[in-house]
């Protein structure tokens, strides 16, 4: 028998996780009622796959190159559709077309802490997850 706990973690007044204890491999639910408005660029510690189950929500994924200039690409996470993120990968969620958006995520192992961008006047700036300050890469 399974004994599922779950154990909730609000972030902000938009996005809620839910961590999901007991199944064979770990998992979280995302809930995001809205676009968040402050330092939403950012990487993760891990990769991971996220399964998208109900609403949909529009990225916008940073490219950073060699020369120090950066690209931006914009996806749309559909319903029903899953997808594998690096780590490494730079995004922030631009807006919500149904409102609301519930994903399902199964993290990989940690590989690197995880960092805030800014993206101003053709520079990258930069800072970790646990200091205050941006520097420019």
């Amino acid at each position: 028998m399974i004994n599922i706990k779950i154990k909730r973690e609000k972030m902000n007044a938009v996005f809620t996780k839910h961590h999901l204890r007991g199944l064979p491999f770990d998992a979280v639910i995302h809930h995001f009622s809205e676009k968040d408005q402050h330092e939403h660029i950012h990487d993760h510690p891990f990769s991971f796959t996220t399964h998208i189950l109900k609403g949909s929500y529009i990225e916008r994924i940073y490219e950073i190159n060699e020369d120090g200039s950066y690209t931006a690409t914009v996806h749309h996470r559909e319903e029903g559709t899953t997808h594998l993120v690096s780590a490494h990968t730079i995004h922030e969620i631009i807006e919500l077309p149904d409102g609301e958006c519930f994903t399902l995520i199964r993290p990989n192992e940690k590989v690197k802490e995880p960092s805030f961008y800014r993206f101003e006047d053709g520079k990258v700036f930069k800072r970790q997850w646990n200091q205050r300050k941006f520097r420019e890469l």
